[in-house]
């Protein structure tokens, strides 16, 4: 009888561990196809002149200088476009602090329904998208970028369904996000080629939502009691006794006013005003600099290398934004190496991300110093690192995250980690203005550069951590040793 019961505990486990797996590879696709888009829109700045978007302007069409009509009204559609991908890339960082929160009050699937109706509104905004509507162009860049990070958000938050592999997870999620970039690349190779339209394109984009729906009520689980999964959070690896919560009575903690949780550092503001929490938060936000602004500021870069030669310039940007599907491999790869014996003591699971934060720290210096010198030879170098570079940072971050804090307040802490990177990717667009010249654009990278080392502090917070709790189990190792010989 006993035996039949435990081999039925354990087939039961063994469901579930098929269907979280399952539920991973389900939310990659998800997060691939819609989490990170946004940040590839530029490829349509090509297209949307054929549709003739922002073209019908009286600034752009009756302007008095004949002659130049052409380059003035390219330069007005060019400028409603960029303001429409700053605007998508505002909605997709600043709103986390938001997301996150909701996520741990409500669960994910709550907050997956949501985007559903925002990635709807988002990709018929596209279709619908044509001279005199011009302005659903902005409603498309504002509604996919929510609905992109409430599905990345989300799915950050379901590797809390596992333990040993949570950093794993977290790090899958974070290459398929990065190599989502890629798909307006491809928007653009097949309206070019003349084998779909931009219209046909969105609504197979809006399709999505079906699968997004299923996920939502298969893989993921909210707060009410109604159709809820069979399995929850994996807290074994978790230390307990540092959670806040187990000290405080419910009631009580209710009562208490916000701002006395934040003075007393209770619950959640224990984690967000943490040392460890707060530069890595840091950084992330100045080490995903370098990525982001060579990301603006690619085309520019590369068509002075190439003497002004469009064709070549155009397809140096292809590459570029093709290579960022690398991720889907840097990412898992890093997580791998992040979890790697992790579960055995935390001097294990130490070491793992000071060297992988290390080795992060010194590929991002390598980039700036490459993307100094405006030179053919530096094209290749500068592609290939910004790669490792972008994915490294970002799988590390998150797998800190997801490892070394409960997963009771995982939304909330991703949440406002992704609004700070948003809040200092958007105050660097100001550097944009020294690059005007390309020659002399090694100034705004030689900032980056000193922003970059001036983070090593980060690293010698962790190194001395490792060093600390190496000396702590040493001192606890020696006695033992002592005993037995005795």
């Amino acid at each position: 009888m006993t035996e039949t019961i435990v081999k039925a505990a354990a087939d039961k486990r063994n469901h579930h561990s098929i269907r979280k797996w399952s539920g991973v590879v389900w939310l990659l696709i998800e997060v691939n196809l819609i989490g990170g888009t946004i940040f590839g829109f530029a490829a349509l700045f090509k297209i949307l002149p054929q549709y003739g978007i922002y073209a019908d302007k009286n600034s752009c069409l009756n302007t008095t200088d004949i002659q130049n009509r052409q380059v003035i009204c390219q330069e007005h559609q060019t400028r409603h476009y960029q303001n429409a991908l700053t605007l998508g890339i505002i909605l997709f960082e600043i709103p986390s602090v938001i997301i996150g929160p909701l996520i741990d009050r409500f669960g994910c699937r709550s907050v997956k329904i949501v985007a559903i109706i925002f990635h709807l509104i988002g990709w018929l905004a596209l279709a619908l998208v044509a001279p005199g509507r011009d302005a659903l162009l902005y409603v498309h860049t504002a509604f996919s970028s929510l609905a992109g990070i409430m599905v990345l958000l989300t799915a950050y938050t379901s590797s809390n369904y596992f333990s040993k592999s949570r950093a794993f997870v977290s790090a899958l999620f974070a290459g398929a996000c990065t190599s989502a970039t890629i798909w307006y690349s491809i928007f653009q190779t097949l309206i070019d080629a003349h084998t779909v339209t931009l219209k046909e394109l969105s609504f197979i984009w809006m399709s999505f939502a079906v699968l997004m729906l299923i996920s939502s009520f298969i893989f993921l689980d909210w707060t009410f009691p109604v159709l809820n999964l069979p399995y929850h959070s994996d807290t074994k690896m978790e230390n307990k006794t540092a959670s806040l919560t187990v000290t405080v009575d419910d009631n009580e903690s209710e009562r208490i006013k916000w701002y006395t949780r934040i003075l007393k550092r209770q619950g959640v503001w224990h984690y967000l005003t943490s040392p460890l929490y707060l530069l890595v938060v840091l950084f992330l936000s100045i080490l995903l600099l370098p990525g982001i602004f060579l990301a603006v500021t690619w085309y520019p870069w590369v068509y002075y290398i190439t003497q002004q030669d469009t064709l070549l310039a155009n397809k140096y940007t292809f590459v570029f934004n093709l290579s960022t599907i690398s991720a889907i491999i840097i990412c898992p790869l890093n997580g791998f190496l992040l979890g790697f014996k992790a579960d055995k003591n935390k001097k294990q699971k130490l070491f793992n991300i000071s060297l992988m934060q290390t080795i992060s720290w010194i590929i991002n210096v390598l980039a700036c110093i490459v993307c100094m010198f405006p030179k053919k030879s530096m094209i290749i170098p500068a592609l290939v690192i910004n790669c490792i570079a972008r994915a490294t940072i970002v799988s590390g971050s998150q797998a800190v995250v997801a490892t070394f804090f409960p997963s009771e307040y995982i939304g909330t802490l991703t949440g406002v980690m992704w609004m700070f990177v948003g809040v200092i990717a958007t105050l660097q667009y100001g550097l944009v203005q020294l690059t005007n010249d390309i020659s002399l654009s090694w100034r705004a990278w030689l900032i980056i550069l000193s922003l970059v080392l001036l983070m090593s502090c980060h690293l010698i917070q962790l190194w001395w951590k490792y060093a600390r709790q190496l000396k702590k189990q040493s001192i606890t190792v020696i006695p033992n040793e002592i005993v037995v010989k005795f």
